[in-house]
C-alpha cells in the first residue's frame, strides 16, 4: 500500500484560496491520519462570514492543517486559534462530497480579533447560559462543549453529580435524557442494590488479588478476604452519565479497594447493568457482563 504524505493531505481540498472570517467554537487538537503517517490539528468553528460585507456564509465547520512530528511535539499549534475569537484566514475548501460539517484547509491566518458584528452577535447567543429547573433533578446547566447538562441531585441521602448527553441542536433529545435520568433517580432504591450487586458479583474477586499485592496493608487477604456484601457497602456513588436512549455509566469511588481506581458500572434502564469495570490509574480492566 503507497505511504500517505501531507501532500495527500493537501490534495483533498480545492487549489484555490478562499478568505473567510470564522468564529472560533473550540480548542486545537491533534491526530494522526492516512494509517498513521502524520499527524493533522483541528479545530471547530462556530459561524463563517463572509470577509467583504460581513454576513453569515455558513454555520459550524472544521477547519484543518497538517502538522509535521516536531510542530506536534513543540505543540504550538494548540495556540493557532483561541475560542471566541474572530479571524480572517485563507482557506480551500473540500474537494469531494461533504458528509457531516463542512471541511476547509487553513493555509494562512491574516488577522486577529477581526470585528465582525454578525459573528459577534453568534458568540453572544451561544455563550448565554441554559438552564432547566425540573422539580425532580433540580437546576440543570447546559455544557455546550461537551454537549450535556450538568447538575447535582440527592442520591441515597448523599449529593451526586449527574450528567445527561444531549444533541444540542434536538430539544427531543434533552427531554429523552431528563425523561431518562428522572425515572433512574426517582428509583433509586432498587438500583442502587441492584448495581452494587452487580459490581460486587463481577469484582469482589479481583478486589481480593489486588488486596493481596497490596504490600501496605496488614489484612490477610487468605484469612479476611473481602466479601461481595463488603464490596457492596465500601463502593461509593460519585457521578452518574445519562444517555438520551436510557443507557447510563455509574462511577463509583473504590474506597481504595483497587488503589483509587474508579468502579464503574455501565447498564439501560430497560436491561438493567451490563458491565462492571474499574478505571482510572496506570491499571485498567474492563470485565464482560451477560
Amino acid at each position: 500500500m503507497k505511504k500517505r504524505t501531507i501532500k495527500d493531505f493537501i490534495a483533498l481540498y480545492n487549489s484555490e484560496e478562499e478568505e473567510k472570517l470564522v468564529l472560533i467554537q473550540s480548542g486545537t487538537c491533534a491526530d494522526k491520519t492516512f494509517l498513521d503517517n502524520f499527524w493533522a490539528a483541528h479545530t471547530h468553528v462556530l459561524a463563517m462570514a463572509d470577509v467583504q460585507n460581513g454576513e453569515l456564509i455558513s454555520g459550524r465547520c472544521s477547519l484543518n492543517w497538517p502538522l509535521t512530528d516536531k510542530e506536534r511535539d513543540v505543540g504550538e499549534y494548540s495556540q493557532r486559534f483561541v475560542k471566541g475569537t474572530i479571524y480572517r484566514i485563507k482557506v480551500r475548501g473540500w474537494k469531494g462530497a461533504v458528509f457531516g460539517e463542512p471541511q476547509w484547509y487553513v493555509t494562512e491566518v491574516l488577522e486577529e480579533g477581526v470585528s465582525c458584528p454578525a459573528l459577534e452577535k453568534v458568540w453572544a447567543e451561544y455563550i448565554k447560559p441554559i438552564i432547566i429547573e425540573d422539580e425532580s433533578l433540580g437546576t440543570l446547566t447546559l455544557d455546550r462543549e461537551m454537549s450535556q447538562f450538568n447538575g447535582k441531585v440527592n442520591w441515597q441521602g448523599k449529593e451526586i453529580e449527574i450528567y445527561l448527553d444531549v444533541n444540542i441542536e434536538n430539544k427531543t433529545s434533552w427531554t429523552r435524557s431528563i425523561n431518562a435520568m428522572k425515572k433512574l433517580v426517582g428509583e433509586q432504591g432498587d438500583w442502587d442494590e441492584v448495581l452494587r450487586k452487580f459490581a460486587s458479583a463481577k469484582l469482589t474477586k479481583l478486589a481480593n488479588e489486588w488486596l493481596a499485592d497490596n504490600d501496605k496493608t496488614d489484612r490477610n487477604p487468605e484469612k479476611e478476604p473481602i466479601t461481595e456484601d463488603e464490596f457492596g457497602k465500601r463502593m461509593s456513588l460519585m457521578e452518574i452519565y445519562m444517555y438520551s436512549g436510557g443507557s447510563f455509566s455509574a462511577c463509583y469511588d473504590d474506597d481504595d479497594m483497587f488503589w483509587g481506581h474508579v468502579i464503574t458500572v455501565d447498564g439501560s434502564l430497560k436491561k438493567g447493568p451490563k458491565r462492571a469495570d474499574i478505571e482510572g490509574g496506570t491499571r485498567f480492566l474492563q470485565t464482560g457482563g451477560y
